[in-house]
């Protein structure tokens, strides 16, 4: 008797199970993450690569099937996607994964769900289940990677260009007369692509990396459903056999037992992590604890004579040689310690990071590793030190406090009050919150197209 494909296997739970067969943690989780997620959008909307996406695919045109959330206009569903999913992870105040296994999830699944959602007209339950399945699937093919190389040692890729893309990107820039400094820059955008590789640790706009983890995803996703939806062909089993997704990507025929391990009992979507401020993952336990040594003392920036701060070590790398606002570490608790806050508005209009205290301030900062922290929840661990001008030293390790429903309506008040208003914001919180009631996603969608706005820079 054969032995079932894992590919059939996966695709036979998916299509099992409905949105009221998840457990209610589940349907709570996926419904406060997409709701959290939109909130991202719409705060992402005003910065400029935001502006920049929405120029691009002003030049491609198209039907416009889609909202572009944020902005007074609507475009094909595959336009919209890449917009909205790089507005998902625009800036470093979108979920993250609590046991390190895929990155920023949510930005690209819950893109690809409302936007092919809005085209369909489907309801909110079918977006909300899409999340969670698009979810389960991107996380089971993480966990499943991790095992193979653990087993195997194996980092091996396929074909580096199967579609030609560099020749086709050369010959597109050309017939466009692109100057040679931005003829490297679309050769680093079609290498992504292709390959997915990320050099975005050498970029400080986040521009090129808000593309790969959020709006490429989300594009090729939308693509590859409406292909399939109107009859192009392709083979099964994908996941499974020679030249397959694992032996291309990992040189293994099958994803192994982790693939299915616990499918429709151990839900994914439970490791998602929410930030309650912007700045990078690593960023987070310090700038909490930062801020609640501050508030115990009642210290203001003016008291602090040096911060040092203890990460574990892959941390500590992300956030003394990524420099962007929102992800150098220096930046983020020099903002913290002079704002408070949630940081956004700061990082973007120039009020923060080039504010003489926050100058003065971020020189105070050190930040070191901790190489005996090897552990995936040290990832959310930190210790903060705090030397004042009169002498004392304030110390104090923590963990990351998960965020409440509570918690997260804050951040969605704030985040979208900034965007468009305090009436808005108390307009769409409910109708997103209540997504799982919505007959057709479109009358949801429609209520995020708004005139364009951008946070003012001195």
């Amino acid at each position: 008797m054969a032995t079932q494909s894992s590919t059939k296997a996966f695709c036979d739970w998916m299509y099992a199970t409905s949105f009221a067969d998840f457990p209610p943690d589940v349907r709570q989780l996926v419904s406060l993450g997409v709701y959290d997620c939109v909130g991202n959008w719409l705060a992402c909307s005003m910065i400029p690569l935001a502006h920049r996406m929405v120029d691009f695919t002003d030049l491609l045109g198209g039907k416009p099937d889609c909202s572009v959330v944020g902005f007074p206009m609507r475009t094909s569903a595959l336009n919209a996607a890449v917009v909205n999913g790089t507005l998902g992870h625009a800036d470093e105040v979108d979920a993250i994964e609590g046991d390190g296994l895929g990155a920023h999830i949510m930005a690209a699944v819950t893109a690809a769900a409302l936007t092919a959602g809005q085209m369909a007209k489907t309801s909110g339950q079918e977006a909300l289940r899409g999340v969670v399945l698009g979810y389960e699937l991107t996380k089971r093919i993480n966990r499943a990677a991790a095992q193979v190389r653990r087993d195997t040692g194996s980092h091996s890729v396929g074909a580096p260009d199967p579609g030609n893309t560099m020749g086709a990107t050369a010959a597109a820039g050309i017939a466009l007369g692109l100057p040679q400094d931005r003829m490297e820059i679309a050769f680093t955008l079609a290498a992504a692509m292709v390959s997915g590789i990320t050099p975005y640790g050498r970029e400080t706009e986040h521009m090129l990396k808000s593309f790969v983890r959020g709006g490429l995803g989300a594009r090729n996703g939308v693509a590859a459903a409406l292909m399939a939806k109107v009859g192009y062909d392709a083979p099964l089993d994908v996941f499974d056999g020679p030249s397959g997704f694992f032996h291309t990507r990992l040189g293994v025929e099958t994803p192994g037992s982790e693939f299915l391990t616990g499918l429709g009992e151990d839900y994914a979507i439970r490791t998602v992590v929410f930030k309650r401020v912007c700045g990078g993952g690593p960023t987070q336990a310090p700038r909490q604890i930062l801020l609640d040594l501050m508030a115990e003392h009642h210290l203001t920036a003016g008291d602090i004579a040096a911060i040092q701060a203890e990460v574990e070590p892959a941390g500590q790398h992300t956030i003394t040689h990524v420099h962007h606002p929102s992800i150098e570490g220096k930046d983020v608790l020099a903002v913290a310690a002079v704002f408070g806050g949630r940081g956004f508005k700061e990082t973007y209009d120039g009020s923060g990071r080039r504010n003489p205290a926050v100058l003065d301030l971020r020189e105070r900062v050190s930040i070191t590793p901790r190489n005996d922290w090897t552990g995936r929840d040290d990832h959310f661990r930190a210790v903060v030190s705090i030397t004042t001008r009169d002498g004392r030293t304030l110390r104090q390790e923590a963990s990351y406090r998960p965020m409440t429903e509570a918690d997260l309506d804050t951040k969605f008040l704030d985040l979208v009050t900034l965007r468009a208003g305090e009436a808005k914001a108390k307009q769409l919180a409910p109708l997103l919150k209540g997504l799982d009631t919505a007959a057709n996603l479109d009358d949801v969608m429609s209520q995020l197209e708004m005139p364009a706005a951008t946070i003012a820079s001195d």
